[in-house]
């Protein structure tokens, strides 16, 4: 099975080539065209925690060369993968000795324990007019605000989601804006992706106070997913 495709067995996530992608599926929509359209066919990319490699096949069928990061050895493409705990300090030492073209960290920065180290690292495997793509889960999001009312938190950050799958670093906007500059990167594009609501379609109740709150409330209440193209600081 190729292109992307609803997971039969979960419909409310989505495949590429049979590998479950673990993010939204227009955020991988918007990587990979990112990589084919301004990055381009032979030029070097690394995918950071790369799951089962999901990323990492569409970043390949766009002709770039690849290489991966896993921490649980998951990723089993015909790539170079290197073990890293993205916890801990990485240089390009630690991704085969060089730098990249382009540098994804697709909903990993929320795992992290040091969110700003991480930002530093991912600049430091960066090559010179490279970029680098990171997006997290938009906090300020319609869904995500009904759920700070209700329950005092966005659900991805609750505590079953913090034990379960680690999300322990929460990233708002200005909280990113500001990890930005300590990084000595800053944002070429921003995006906001993927549906409002999340994986999971919400009730006809719900839909309805989204709307509301999309029409009478500031902030970037649209996008499940928060997306930035960055670049090094000292780039023209």
């Amino acid at each position: 099975m190729s292109g992307y495709h609803r997971d039969p067995q979960h419909p409310a996530y989505w495949c590429y080539g049979g590998l479950r992608i673990q993010a939204d599926v227009e955020v991988h929509r918007f990587v990979a065209a990112y990589a084919s359209n301004k990055v381009g066919a032979g030029n070097s990319a690394l995918d950071l925690a790369s799951g089962n490699g999901a990323l990492g096949q569409q970043l390949l069928d766009a002709g770039l060369k690849v290489a991966c990061t896993s921490w649980d050895g998951q990723c089993e493409l015909p790539v170079p993968i290197y073990p890293l705990n993205l916890d801990h300090v990485f240089n390009p030492d630690s991704v085969g000795g060089r730098c990249y073209n382009l540098v994804c960290a697709i909903e990993i920065i929320e795992h992290v324990e040091n969110p700003a180290g991480f930002l530093r690292s991912c600049a430091a495997v960066l090559a010179q007019g490279g970029r680098l793509i990171v997006s997290t889960p938009n906090v300020e999001s319609a869904a995500a605000r009904l759920q700070w009312l209700i329950h005092g938190y966005p659900q991805i950050f609750s505590a079953e989601e913090v034990n379960s799958n680690r999300h322990i670093s929460m990233i708002w906007r200005q909280g990113m804006d500001y990890l930005v500059r300590q990084a000595d990167l800053e944002v070429e594009e921003k995006h906001l992706l993927g549906p409002v609501w999340g994986f999971k379609p919400p009730s006809p109740i719900k839909r309805f106070v989204y709307g509301l709150m999309q029409r009478w409330l500031s902030g970037d209440l649209m996008g499940n997913s928060r997306l930035y193209v960055l670049r090094k600081r000292d780039e023209s």
